[in-house]
């Protein structure tokens, strides 16, 4: 039976010298830093029981790692399209810095200019450290689904090298597709906190690396070992070996060293969230207790894990995490995150991947609200702050908080197959989706909707009783806004409970004859044109966006044909999908998500009242109508060329009950026409742009200026200062 080995650093000595690069004529090469050294090796970080530590001051320091993770996909970029302007790095650091946080985290190679600035922003006299946690990203093509393929691994083992080369400034890397490349001379291996190796591995890759390999249950490596394994641990400790192996080899240096997973794999039993008599997200595992240091390791080894309160459902479906408390009550996340330091070996655990989306739309339901999206910006922080005090105090390493800027790239399975074309994605900001909006720095289109002149759409002609004067349009690469204007202060009496005020918008978004040309609106005439969706706004109702029954994304159908009927319905989105608990028959039956429903309140990030999840609102005068629509909600697949939805076939072909991305068809919308009517108590008042008795003939349609190269803005969200005072208290 193998039992870990425990080793012990003992006779470490202070060295203050200058670190060689490989050409001492750069400037970046040399890095005064103090590190300790055994028989020729030197650190400047390594494990302790369960934490990590630095060296300075001639000793090791506990550091509780408060981290925060660096994607660089900017808008109108994919995620290799790395950025090369130190300036963005330096910028992003010093906001890092100023939120307390001490370390960051990135999965992959990126470009010398990251680099660079990480090294010049350390070097300042007097000012705050980073230190930088360096994952290396393997493939997501597995051939055969096997990690053990010669080729795969041989370039695995590559890439392993090329990073560590670039973290010593010794890397000179041919142009490459896919991957950063360049000249590396920014020697930063004094502030690597650790290597991290691998990803979250899909249950199936476990499985049929396990499958093909059944010999493979040890491997005695010098630094990092396994034992009582599965291949798939093997191969993960094997790699682990050789990312210190290499570094000892070539440069003398020994830093901590970490797998990655996720709860998917842990070593926990979980029963409580089948579907169809299985459970995909427990069916493998890679077990932390069969990988353990080896003999010469001095750096030590840790685990990584991506544990976020609302994936895998068992985290919050799981009987003993619901009896959890904090100061707070009940929080399942605490009690998942208690279960599983019980198991955990006795080396660091640390949280690398926690935190909260800041999306209008939700894509899994939370029962403590902690939700895969749908909670605001001051949320984030609180949510935040909340699960980094359960972390540190459950005995983990720390946390590092995904992500720090929001990221356009990205996407979610309850997005994705709307967004279409799928390669124009990265071109606009998918405000309804999850993985778009981790964010605590927001990447956002530059419009104010107060501090921006609206395109006139449409003025009603002069009349003492009009109640509507005019509707006002804004386009930019997140939302549609529109204002309208209403005499008096009737916008003010939309919130009126005693009288009921209520003010109907008909969207016509593509096709003048598809679409209904009827509202259900007592004594309303026939509109000039079919209407796609329908917007209702009312004291009681609040507010609410309805959709054709045949152009609804919850059906899901496209079509959008010739109609006469009032008929319009909610968009429902489902978000958790029935199962049934193995503990007690329990069944946890399926959770839509009211995407019709439209929330009040300032969207003006400028202003002192902002609410980063509202659609509407009344200015002071009660006279503008202020609304935004994410595009998304109005089935534009890419507002950046003009394309909205549209598929004629009366059933979308899916794929394990999932519509797969670029498989809805689409057109080219004329531009989008607008009909506003206000009624009191049912009874009409007023309709607009009207000619007589009936809707005016021969308006414009709006059509906002298309884009390839989108512009946008960075802000803080709401949460930063949250995120900075919890920060700030952990020592």
């Amino acid at each position: 039976m193998f039992k870990p080995k425990t080793p012990y650093l003992l006779g470490f000595f202070l060295c203050l010298i200058l670190l060689p690069g490989c050409f001492p004529s750069n400037h970046h090469t040399k890095t005064p830093q103090e590190y300790a050294e055994k028989d020729g090796i030197k650190m400047v970080a390594r494990t302790a029981g369960r934490y990590l530590e630095v060296y300075s001051e001639s000793t090791w320091h506990r550091l509780p790692v408060k981290g925060v993770n660096i994607g660089t996909a900017l808008p109108g970029r994919w995620f290799t399209e790395f950025p090369a302007n130190k300036r963005i790095y330096l910028e992003w650091f010093e906001q890092i810095a100023n939120m307390n946080a001490n370390t960051i985290r990135v999965y992959t190679l990126l470009d010398p200019t990251f680099y660079e600035a990480l090294y010049e922003f350390n070097m300042r006299p007097g000012g705050p450290r980073l230190w930088l946690l360096q994952e290396i990203w393997p493939d997501e093509d597995v051939p055969d689904g096997n990690l053990y393929q010669n080729t795969y691994v041989e370039n695995y083992r590559q890439e392993i090298a090329r990073v560590i080369d670039a973290i010593h400034g010794c890397a000179d890397i041919p142009e490459r597709a896919g991957r950063a490349w360049g000249t590396y001379r920014a020697n930063v291996s004094p502030y690597l906190l650790g290597l991290m190796v691998g990803r979250e591995l899909l249950p199936e890759e476990v499985h049929s690396t396990n499958e093909a390999n059944p010999e493979k249950k040890e491997y005695n490596g010098n630094f990092i070992r396994a034992g009582n394994a599965s291949a798939s641990e093997v191969w993960l400790a094997a790699m682990c070996d050789f990312a210190v192996s290499y570094s000892v080899d070539k440069y003398r240096w020994q830093m901590p060293v970490a797998f990655v997973s996720w709860p998917t794999l842990d070593p926990l039993k979980h029963t409580t969230a089948y579907m169809q008599g299985k459970n995909p997200d427990d069916a493998e595992e890679i077990n932390p207790a069969h990988l353990f240091p080896g003999p010469k390791s001095l750096g030590g080894l840790f685990g990584a894990y991506h544990i976020y309160p609302n994936y895998p459902d068992f985290i919050y479906r799981d009987a003993r995490y619901a009896r959890y408390t904090d100061e707070q009550g009940v929080f399942r996340y605490g009690g998942y995150l208690k279960h599983f330091m019980e198991v955990h070996p006795p080396y660091p655990a640390l949280v690398a991947e926690f935190g909260m989306s800041t999306s209008l739309n939700t894509a899994h339901m939370h029962p403590e609200g902690l939700h895969h999206g749908g909670v605001s910006e001051k949320q984030q922080g609180e949510m935040i702050a909340r699960m980094m005090k359960t972390i540190m105090k459950e005995g983990y390493a720390g946390g590092s908080i995904f992500q720090w800027a929001d990221e356009w790239a990205k996407k979610t399975w309850i997005t994705e197959p709307f967004m279409i074309p799928y390669e124009r994605h990265i071109y606009w900001h998918n405000a309804m989706d999850p993985e778009q909006n981790y964010g605590i720095l927001a990447c956002e289109p530059p419009f104010h909707p107060l501090g921006s002149e609206f395109d006139l759409v449409w003025q009603a002609d002069h009349n003492d009783q009009n109640i509507i004067s005019a509707l006002y349009a804004k386009a930019d690469a997140a939302y549609l806004y529109l204002m309208v204007e209403l005499t008096g202060q009737r916008g003010l009496e939309l919130f009126a409970k005693e009288k009921e005020l209520a003010l109907s918008i008909a969207i016509d978004t593509f096709g003048r004859q598809n679409g209904s040309n009827r509202l259900p609106l007592q004594g309303l005439p026939a509109l000039p044109s079919g209407a796609e969706f329908l917007l209702q706004i009312s004291g009681s109702g609040g507010a609410r966006l309805l959709a054709r029954p045949d152009y609804n994304r919850s059906v899901p159908k496209f079509m959008s044909n010739p109609g006469k009927d009032p008929s319009f319905i909610p968009v429902r989105s489902l978000v958790n999908r029935r199962q049934v608990s193995l503990q007690d028959g329990t069944i946890h039956p399926e959770i839509y998500a009211d995407e019709s429903k439209l929330h009040y309140g300032n969207f003006d990030p400028a202003s002192t009242d902002y609410d980063s999840l509202s659609h509407w609102f009344v200015d002071d005068s009660g006279r503008r109508l202020y609304i935004r629509l994410p595009w998304l909600l109005l089935n534009v697949g890419d507002p950046s060329s003009h394309l909205v939805l549209y598929d004629q076939r009366p059933v979308i072909p899916q794929k394990d009950n999932r519509i797969e991305k670029n498989q809805i068809g689409f057109k080219k919308t004329e531009g989008f026409l607008f009909y506003v009517a206000v009624t009191i108590d049912g009874k009409l008042l007023d309709y607009q742009p009207r000619a007589g008795e009936d809707f005016k003939t021969g308006i414009s349609p709006y059509l906002w200026p298309g884009w390839d190269t989108p512009s946008y803005r960075t802000r803080l969200k709401q949460g930063y200062q949250q995120v900075a005072e919890t920060f700030g208290s952990i020592k």
